[in-house]
């Protein structure tokens, strides 16, 4: 049976002023990317995108509030074969989450865990694509497209 795609989630996590954070992997210069991870068996892909949020950010789940699972989906395939868990995938097929960060930037400890990523920063939206890795940014533009849709829909309710 050949190695099938591994569930990962892929978190848009947004601040208080509408920007998203970004951080760049360790020891690859210049790849710009969100927190993502895979779906570990038996686990919910809300406990996975609050297990990864604190993994690679270092955050608590008290300081997260995840708004929702965002539409968008991406599915990719690596070069080779990868063993996760004693199994064997052949890529990864992504749901992105759209996660408020209620806390401050001092809650934000890169090295909580294995460090994933040597530096991040918050942008906006619109300056997302043009700051990723090239290999992320088809992937990432209707996640980021629906982060806009619900930022303007949010502020037409004030």
């Amino acid at each position: 049976m050949a190695p099938e795609l591994r569930p990962n989630v892929c978190i848009l996590l947004l601040n208080r002023e509408g920007k998203l954070f970004l951080g760049e992997r360790l020891h690859e210069l210049n790849h710009w990317q969100f927190p993502q991870g895979g779906v570990d068996e038996g686990s919910s892909l809300e406990e996975t995108v609050l297990r990864e949020a604190h993994e690679e950010v270092g955050v608590d789940a008290q300081k997260l509030r995840i708004v929702r699972q965002l539409h968008a989906t991406h599915s990719y395939e690596w070069d080779s074969v990868r063993t996760y868990e004693g199994k064997e995938y052949r890529g990864q097929t992504q749901t992105f989450w759209l996660v408020e960060f209620l806390g401050d930037d001092e809650d934000i400890n890169l090295q909580a865990h294995e460090q994933e990523f040597q530096r991040w920063q918050w942008v906006s939206p619109k300056e997302v694509l043009a700051l990723v890795s090239p290999v992320r940014r088809s992937g990432y533009e209707l996640p980021v497209t629906e982060v806009v849709e619900y930022l303007s829909e949010k502020s037409d309710l004030k």
